[in-house]
């Protein structure tokens, strides 16, 4: 097997969700986030039943305990429906750069929950992390402020609800992984991802009914654009992401495959200045690239 074959397949873990998020921003402006968020784990549930069928010889998750069962069915309702919600409603409202940056923010959160939780107390080199993480976010935040969608109250008062919806987001999340940490214990990472998104789709098709939004989700079906968009974002998430994230951990230090995998933030960033044709400040990359590098120290001790 080639040499370092496990860190290439992590940072192929990045550039998949960056793909998947630069894809996902366009189907959300075109079809709607309820719509966005229903076919995308429709079509996510298909490419992990052929996934799980290619690993394991069946489509459909085995061996769970009814703990499993619940855990990782909160998991996929927490994270899912709350988390993506948040998440999506920022790719409209401050793009996918900012959201993905963000949503880095899970990792801190993540650790001050398993300390309050199951008491796992953080190392100094995650304090540091920590700190670094949140601070270099902070950065970006506030010169993303000053340069992107400043001029009309409008623009400031949808940047900073979309700033607010990211966070929400990562709160979401982190909840979400708490979650899982309880129920995937002795399950497969795709049998446990499969319960997660299938409990994502009822939960989903739940709302849009509830909410009488079904239309939007029907809207979307008949947009053959949209639903291109919807289906290509899909394989590049929770297919190649989750396959090659799979064998990464395989063959690689997880320190190493955690830090590789959360480079989307810095990877992003010009895609989105060459698609978008979004400004990215000189400060806003510097944070970036701090709030990745406290990323990384989280997993050095």
């Amino acid at each position: 097997m080639p040499a370092h074959i496990g860190e290439l397949a992590a940072l192929g873990t990045a550039v998949s969700w960056t793909v998947a998020a630069l894809i996902m921003e366009k189907a959300v402006k075109r079809v709607g986030v309820m719509a966005v968020n229903t076919l995308k784990v429709s079509f996510g549930s298909v490419y992990l039943a052929a996934l799980a069928f290619l690993l394991m010889g069946s489509p459909v998750p085995r061996g769970l305990t009814p703990s499993s069962w619940g855990f990782l069915g909160a998991s996929g309702l927490v994270g899912f429906v709350v988390g993506d919600y948040f998440l999506l409603h920022a790719y409209d409202w401050i793009g996918s750069r900012l959201s993905m940056l963000l949503m880095a923010l899970s990792v801190p959160f993540t650790a001050l929950g398993a300390f309050a939780v199951f008491g796992e107390a953080p190392g100094p080199w995650a304090l540091s992390g920590m700190a670094l993480c949140v601070g270099g976010i902070v950065l970006t935040v506030l010169a993303g402020n000053r340069s992107g969608p400043a001029g009309s109250g409008k623009g400031k008062g949808r940047y900073w609800k979309g700033i607010a919806y990211g966070i929400l987001s990562a709160i979401a999340m982190a909840c979400a992984t708490l979650l899982t940490k309880e129920g995937a214990s002795g399950v497969s990472s795709v049998s446990a991802t499969q319960v997660r998104i299938g409990s994502a789709l009822a939960g989903f098709l739940a709302f849009a009914l509830a909410t009488g939004k079904t239309g939007e989700i029907a809207f979307a079906i008949r947009d053959g654009k949209g639903l291109r968009l919807i289906a290509i974002a899909s394989i590049f998430g929770p297919f190649i992401g989750v396959g090659l994230l799979l064998f990464a951990i395989q063959h690689a230090a997880a320190g190493i495959v955690s830090t590789l995998s959360s480079l989307t933030p810095v990877l992003i960033i010009p895609p989105s200045v060459l698609i978008f044709g979004r400004r990215v400040g000189a400060l806003e990359v510097v944070g970036s690239c701090l709030a990745v590098a406290g990323l990384a120290l989280f997993f050095v001790g």
